[in-house]
């Protein structure tokens, strides 16, 4: 059963930042673990831990940014950071252009405050950034995931992963239970949609209305609904705006409010050609399907029904969001990206590498896998050349590795998890 207080997989990356860089920042969702992860933080390094949540706290950040920026022992832990705005971080950017050295501030926030471009720009070179998601499966289990390396690195040693003891009924389950550590130890699907529903409702309420001048939160509750139907999707705010009622510019701002709390994010599409006839727009996913479950009323019981239109979006969403917290610690750099040709091939995930190297990464939410499924990896295997490293369909069924060409194989999706640890 999990447990909230399982190691993490960025803490290593947390350690190498912290002897490097005057500050680091601490990037995620509410409820993912950050306040967890910066206790950790303060047992290891000791410190002072001040949390913005704690309504006196912020309002001596407020009114006194430099003094508050000042006190306390190192290294100064500020969990909720956004709270405070601009003049607490400007505030730090001044400590630690007086003093530097590093593992001075250890900053975490549930907003992405930083994309502002002066708050960027205030701790350019000073801090680096770590993504701290829901919980892997992996992580789950005590254990770091490490297929991102292997796929690159030691893609050979994947042909001979054994089958998988997690079944298909196994997959809804932890599609269900998503990766935020207190309502995935909850029992009860319902104590489980009220706990997504409440939290929605408060950051709607109070991290949004923070961020922007919001009159109907209730829209922003809406809107994420919406989306989590169509997860796993590309977005075209006409087609959102006629299904919601709202303006097409509400639209585009709320979507972008909610990318900024990390409720959802977006897999831009992929293209080396630019005359090429690739099709432009991001596709959306909920950063936890566990949320998207939730908002959509959706059990494992009804994922298992000879039709059931969601299973095909929320495995691909399960797949992705595995593959994207992956990607914030592995030793291998990617970047991921979707691909489809207007018309023609199309690709769910691709994971490019900092030197070009390719691998194409397809979900398939049935137990069998035939040669059809690969088409697309194998069009863009022709596309790239030399730089395709492997193509990969991953599927629900238990069986292992089967070869189907040149740098082809499925494997089930357990695979992403249980890869290096047998």
């Amino acid at each position: 059963m999990p447990d909230s207080d399982l190691p993490r997989a960025c803490c290593g990356l947390v350690e190498e930042y912290l002897s490097t860089f005057r500050v680091v920042i601490l990037n995620g969702p509410r409820q993912a673990g950050k306040t967890t992860l910066l206790g950790h933080v303060r047992t290891r390094h000791g410190g002072t831990l001040f949390n913005l949540d704690d309504e006196q706290l912020l309002q001596a950040a407020i009114s006194d940014p430099l003094g508050f920026a000042g006190s306390g022992t190192e290294p100064r832990l500020i969990d909720e950071v956004q709270r405070a705005g601009d003049p607490l971080v400007r505030a730090i950017k001044a400590e630690v252009d007086a003093i530097q050295r590093p593992g001075r501030y250890v900053l975490a926030g549930s907003t992405r405050f930083l994309s502002t471009p002066s708050l960027s720009e205030s701790l350019a070179g000073r801090g680096a950034v770590v993504d701290v998601w829901p919980f892997s499966q992996g992580e789950f289990d005590g254990r770091f995931d490490k297929f991102i390396d292997i796929v690159f690195d030691d893609p050979g040693s994947l042909r001979d992963f054994s089958p998988s003891e997690v079944d298909r009924a196994g997959y809804f389950e932890r599609i269900c239970r998503g990766g935020f550590p207190e309502p995935a130890l909850m029992h009860s699907a319902r104590a489980r949609r009220t706990w997504f529903r409440s939290y929605v409702r408060a950051i709607a309420e109070r991290d949004i209305r923070e961020m922007t001048r919001l009159n109907e939160p209730s829209a922003i509750t809406t809107l994420l609904s919406y989306l989590a139907s169509i997860t796993a999707q590309e977005h075209n705010s006409v087609h959102t705006s006629n299904k919601t009622g709202l303006h097409r510019t509400t639209v585009n701002r709320y979507l972008e409010l909610l990318e900024a709390v990390f409720l959802i994010h977006r897999l831009p599409a992929w293209s080396r050609n630019p005359t090429a006839r690739v099709v432009k727009h991001a596709k959306v996913h909920v950063t936890d399907t566990g949320l998207a479950t939730s908002l959509l009323g959706v059990s494992p019981e009804s994922l298992a029904k000879p039709v059931a239109p969601a299973r095909g979006p929320l495995v691909e969403t399960f797949i992705v969001n595995e593959l994207a917290k992956q990607a914030s610690w592995s030793e291998t750099q990617v970047r991921l990206h979707h691909w489809r040709v207007s018309g023609g091939p199309e690709v769910d995930v691709i994971l490019e590498r900092e030197d070009g190297q390719i691998v194409g990464i397809e979900s398939k939410a049935r137990d069998t896998v035939t040669a059809d499924d690969f088409k697309g990896l194998a069009a863009l295997r022709d596309q790239v050349g030399d730089q395709f490293s492997h193509g990969i369909v991953l599927h629900t069924g238990k069986r292992g590795s089967i070869n189907f060409g040149e740098q082809l194989l499925s494997l089930p999706i357990a695979a992403l998890w249980e890869a290096g640890h047998r």
